[in-house]
C-alpha cells in the first residue's frame, strides 16, 4: 500500500491519473480513509475549463465529493471506529478572518478545500480531518453516499429560500445539481415546480426525475409556458447553472417579493440586471455557498433516490473520458470508484 493511483491537477485544464505515495498520518486529528466512490463536480469542469471559470490550485489531488471506510486514525480521534464509512465535508474554514470570527464559516475568505485547494478524493486513499467527517450507515448505496456533499449544498440553499409547499418554483438547470435539487423539492413537498433545460438529453432527465414540465429553453418562451401552466409567475426561482442571463430573466419571472436563490459558481458568468425591478417588486435575492451535512444525511437515511441520473460509473482511469462527456452533455451525474467499481 505504498503507492496509490491519484488524479493531479496540472493546471492550464489538465487532469493526470498518476501514481503517487499513499498519504500518511501526521497529525493526532487525522483519518486515513479508502475512498470507496466520488462524484464528479460541475466546478471540477469549471476549473478545467481554460480559461478556468474557478481557480484550484495546480499539483493536488481533485475531488470534493466523496466518501470512504476508515482504515486508519490519529490518536486523537476517539467519535469514529476504524471500517466505519464516513461522509466528507471539503470545507475547512482558516478561523482567523472577519467572516469566520462573524460565525460566517463558510464564507471564509481563505479556507482550505479538499480537491481545491489541498488533496481530494480522486485517488484510492485520502487524509481528511476528523472535525470535517460525518457518520454513514454500513450498508449505503455508494452512489448516494458519493453525493452527500452536493446534497448537502443543495439542502443549506433551501434552508435559506425556505420553500413551502405552496409555493411556485422554477428551477433553470437539469444537470446533476438541478435534478438533486427535484429530488430535494420533492421531499419538500412542493407541489408546483417547473424546470427550465437545454438540450433533449436534459429535458429528458428532468421529466424522468418527475418534474412537472419541463420548458425547452432554446425553443420556448418560459413566460408563456409558465401562464399557460400555472397562470402566474413564479414565487421563488432557483439558478442552479451559474450563467449570466439566467439572473436577467430571473427578475422578469419572479412575482412581487419573490425569492430568487443564485447557486450556481462560475466566475466567468456576467449579468445585466435592472436595479429598479428590485425595488419596485421589493424582491430577495441569494447566494448559497454552504452545506447542510445533517439534513443531506437525513434525506439520505430517508431513502432519497440520487440513483436515477447516475449514468456512468467508471475506475479512475477513465475519468478524463468522463469529464469529456459530461463537458458534451452525453453524461449527467458520474461516479468515480478508485478502487474499482463496487
Amino acid at each position: 500500500m505504498e503507492k496509490m493511483k491519484a488524479a493531479i491537477f496540472k493546471g492550464n485544464g489538465i487532469l493526470k491519473v498518476e501514481e503517487v505515495p499513499v498519504p500518511k498520518i501526521e497529525r493526532d486529528d487525522q483519518i486515513l480513509i479508502k475512498v470507496r466512490a466520488a462524484s464528479i463536480c460541475g466546478s471540477d469542469l469549471h476549473a478545467l475549463h481554460v480559461p478556468p471559470g474557478q481557480v484550484y490550485d495546480t499539483d493536488i489531488v481533485m475531488g470534493h465529493e466523496y466518501f470512504g471506510e476508515i482504515i486508519e486514525k490519529g490518536a486523537g480521534v476517539t467519535n469514529f471506529e476504524i471500517g466505519e464509512n464516513i461522509a466528507v465535508n471539503p470545507c475547512m474554514p482558516c478561523g482567523e478572518c472577519w467572516e469566520c470570527k462573524h460565525n460566517m464559516r463558510n464564507l471564509c475568505v481563505k479556507p482550505r478545500h479538499y480537491g481545491q485547494t489541498c488533496d481530494g478524493g480522486f485517488a484510492q486513499y485520502a487524509i481528511v480531518e476528523s472535525s470535517q467527517v460525518y457518520h454513514l450507515s454500513a450498508n449505503i448505496n455508494p452512489d448516494i453516499a458519493a453525493q452527500t456533499e452536493p446534497l448537502a449544498c443543495v439542502m443549506y440553499s433551501l434552508g435559506m429560500v425556505k420553500p413551502s409547499p405552496a409555493d411556485y418554483v422554477l428551477l433553470y438547470g437539469a444537470g446533476p445539481i438541478g435534478l438533486t435539487y427535484i429530488k430535494a423539492l420533492q421531499a419538500y413537498g412542493v407541489k408546483h415546480y417547473a424546470v427550465v433545460a437545454k438540450g433533449a438529453e436534459r429535458i429528458q432527465e428532468a421529466k424522468n426525475c418527475g418534474a412537472p414540465f419541463v420548458i425547452d429553453s432554446q425553443n420556448e418562451s418560459v413566460a408563456v409556458r409558465l401562464q399557460e401552466e400555472w397562470g402566474q409567475l413564479a414565487d421563488i426561482v432557483l439558478d442552479a447553472v451559474g450563467r449570466g442571463p439566467v439572473l436577467s430573466e430571473a427578475v422578469k419571472l419572479v412575482n412581487s417579493r419573490g425569492r430568487i436563490m443564485l447557486f450556481g459558481l462560475n466566475h466567468n458568468a456576467v449579468s445585466e440586471i435592472p436595479p429598479a425591478t428590485y425595488t419596485q417588486k421589493e424582491l430577495t435575492m441569494m447566494g448559497s455557498l454552504g452545506k447542510d451535512f445533517p439534513a443531506s444525511i437525513s434525506l439520505i437515511e430517508s431513502g432519497i433516490d440520487l440513483t436515477s441520473f447516475v449514468t456512468h460509473r467508471i475506475e479512475l482511469d477513465e475519468i478524463n473520458d468522463a469529464i469529456d462527456l459530461l463537458n458534451n452533455k452525453k453524461a449527467c451525474r458520474v461516479i468515480v470508484y478508485p478502487n474499482g467499481i463496487e
